[in-house]
């Protein structure tokens, strides 16, 4: 899966674990080949990866979407958000959400490493736009997921086999400060233009630039 199995992996135990819900259909036969254009920009090798092996998930409250177009589908999610004319989702290709939520995820071809591997965006459009970068890779994100959810059962509202990521990832600055990459992407301003500019974001930004512990 193109490096992604370890997180992958992760976050499906860490749901089996807890009783979450786990539902993977098997790959789309329209799913994308790695290497190709994929709503007009490479795809992320990570995500064909990810394709190749199933189609529409759920984990917890993580919704994959299908590769190719309906409700569900990452094809028409995609084409819808884009035609809010708002930043960020020209520059992204949305690939999942919490579920019943507006809260997106999304890799950003424009700032692909030499293996064209594709940092990933957290999009809260529920209410107030937030947008801050959330991983330098799909691997990164699926495993901080995993030890976010590890953490839920300490939660004095606990429901068990209920899952909510909902305070990811403004709960989570220090796990996320341990993707060196992301973070020296963050120094180097490689997000600007398309982080939000509002306070909770920008302070998140700096909690995790602080937890780095780089000056």
């Amino acid at each position: 899966m193109a490096g992604l199995e370890v997180g992958w992996t992760r976050l499906v135990e860490a749901c089996h674990r807890h009783g979450f819900p786990v539902r993977m259909d098997p790959p789309a036969p329209d799913a994308p080949p790695p290497g190709t254009q994929w709503l007009g920009a490479p795809l992320d090798p990570m995500l064909a990866g990810l394709y190749a092996r199933t189609g529409r998930a759920t984990l917890g409250d993580f919704v994959l979407y299908r590769p190719g177009s309906g409700a569900d589908g990452a094809l028409d999610v995609n084409a819808w958000m884009r035609g809010q004319g708002l930043t960020p989702f020209p520059a992204c290709v949305l690939f999942g959400q919490v579920a019943n939520l507006e809260y997106y995820y999304g890799v950003v071809p424009g700032l692909a490493d030499a293996q064209g591997v594709q940092p990933v965006l957290y999009i809260d459009v529920q209410e107030e736009p937030h947008v801050v970068p959330v991983a330098s890779s799909m691997e990164w994100l699926f495993t901080q997921l995993a030890q976010f959810m590890d953490l839920l059962p300490e939660q004095p509202d606990f429901v068990p086999g209920r899952c909510s990521t909902v305070m990811f990832p403004f709960a989570a600055a220090e796990p996320i400060a341990q993707d060196r990459p992301l973070v020296d992407m963050m120094r180097a301003g490689r997000f600007d233009g398309l982080v939000t500019r509002d306070e909770e974001s920008q302070q998140w930004m700096q909690q995790v630039l602080d937890a780095s512990g780089r000056p």
